[in-house]
């Protein structure tokens, strides 16, 4: 996987993270999170993310930093916000902006929504297109989003219309049976979310979400059979303020 698609994967999994509570509205709660970030079992770095909702508006933010092995010596940064509003109680991407530095180069991604047009601007490393928007179109930062909101309504397949550089790609989320995972939060009830590519492809990416705590992701894997294998796990969480005390393993 080349350092900026991980960077990618990173920031994706990191906005993903939605508060363990709901406020009155049936909005998440606000919420600050940490992450450590492994490569092929290895640590290679940690992560800060954080959510706003309160309003009509809500804004989702990560910052990345490589500190151990490849992602310290190729100076790994990345820094990632989604913006945008409520729409019949999902999220609405209106703005999209991720900065990734690799060695010495820095890579921008950006996706300005304009509803009212129908129309996206994306703007990535190979130039800009505007692309026809679809009801429910979404930015990468906020699929998962998406995905929590569905698995709390009861929603267990999903086919979401997301802003891929130069195309808006289709992309197929799958829910499966309950499991208990091991977190630095302690045993956690979860629900596994894979992306379907279908029989053909070699890469997977899966998220969990915790059932207990409104469909929190709590870890994130990706990767290719036979290739690098990238991991994001909580390590700590503060919603509304308060921290998530630690539970017993397994």
């Amino acid at each position: 996987m080349i350092p900026h698609r991980l960077a990618q994967f990173i920031a994706g999994a990191l906005l993903a993270v939605t508060a363990v509570h709901l406020a009155a509205d049936g909005r998440p709660a606000d919420f600050e999170a940490t992450f450590e970030l492994v490569r092929n079992d290895k640590l290679a770095g940690e992560s800060t993310a954080t959510f706003n909702g309160a309003g009509a508006h809500w804004s989702l933010s990560s910052k990345s930093e490589g500190t151990r092995g490849l992602a310290r010596f190729l100076g790994l940064e990345e820094h990632t916000v989604s913006e945008g509003t409520w729409l019949d109680g999902a999220p609405r991407p209106d703005r999209y902006d991720q900065s990734v530095k690799v060695a010495v180069k820095t890579v921008e991604t950006r996706a300005r929504f304009d509803w009212d047009a129908g129309t996206v601007v994306s703007t990535h490393k190979d130039g800009e297109d505007t692309l026809p928007l679809t009801a429910g179109t979404l930015d990468p930062g906020t699929i998962a989003l998406r995905i929590r909101t569905g698995l709390i309504a009861g929603e267990r397949e999903w086919t979401l219309d997301v802003v891929d550089e130069d195309k808006i790609e289709s992309q197929r989320f799958v829910a499966h049976a309950p499991e208990r995972l091991d977190t630095a939060l302690g045993c956690i009830e979860t629900v596994r979310v894979d992306r379907d590519r279908g029989p053909e492809s070699t890469r997977y990416t899966r998220t969990w979400y915790a059932t207990a705590h409104g469909f929190a992701p709590v870890r994130a894997t990706h990767g290719k059979k036979d290739g690098d294998h990238i991991e994001t796990r909580i390590t700590q969480l503060k919603v509304a303020g308060q921290s998530v005390a630690a539970g017993a393993a397994c």
